[in-house]
């Protein structure tokens, strides 16, 4: 993979926020660096809650909306049913981030408090979220089974941050043309693994190809 983009500064994300202007800023993959795969949601699963899945190698896209000086929102790249649909830490289900609301099972079509996250660029392409409650966005250490899927659930619900709240955000396209941020498509495996040694991740040569595999 050619490294021409890649030399734009190691803080890139925080300055492309900065630069932005809100709405649309970023197409993105997630990647955990607890290795369990990347952040997907599963649609009409625990009212269509995020989540990882190991099992599953398929691309899937999110769009990073600006919506503050250090606040974003997450929305599923392809829509849904032609809906945009947005992230929602929910404190009426145990602070899970998913895109239906409980019981009623209503979809969140619209960014109100529980959908707004702040960002924090932790260098070289590496990000963490935290919701309204100030607690980050981690992926459960263990896995939820329910009907015919089983994947490790995204919650609310970290006080520090850890392989486990920390995203490696392989940038598919940027939406502002003010914006300039690394594609993943740029990226040296040696940028990938870089960003991950300097978050001293366990098995970073496993996670380093794993990723760099999957944004090829």
């Amino acid at each position: 993979m050619p490294g021409g983009s890649a030399k734009v500064g190691a803080n890139a994300i925080a300055d492309a926020l900065a630069a932005a202007a809100p709405g649309a800023l970023l197409e993105a993959q997630l990647f955990p660096l607890n290795r369990l795969g990347r952040l997907r949601l599963t649609y009409n699963w625990l009212y269509s809650a995020l989540n990882c899945d190991p099992n599953d190698s398929s691309p899937f896209a999110w769009i990073v909306q600006k919506s503050g000086s250090n606040s974003v929102t997450l929305s599923p790249g392809a829509q849904y049913g032609g809906m945009t649909l947005f992230a929602s830490v929910r404190p009426d289900w145990n602070y899970v981030v998913q895109v239906q609301a409980p019981y009623s099972a209503d979809w969140i079509t619209a960014a109100g408090a529980d959908e707004q996250l702040t960002m924090t660029d932790l260098g070289l392409r590496v990000i963490n979220l935290q919701g309204l409650n100030g607690q980050y966005l981690s992926v459960n250490p263990e896995a939820t089974s329910h009907d015919d899927h089983t994947g490790y659930l995204l919650q609310s619900n970290a006080s520090t941050p850890s392989a486990a709240t920390d995203f490696f955000l392989g940038v598919t396209q940027t939406l502002q043309s003010a914006v300039r941020v690394p594609l993943a498509s740029d990226l040296r495996p040696e940028d990938v693994r870089a960003a991950l040694a300097a978050r001293e991740v366990s098995s970073v040569d496993e996670l380093s190809e794993s990723i760099v595999k999957a944004i090829g």
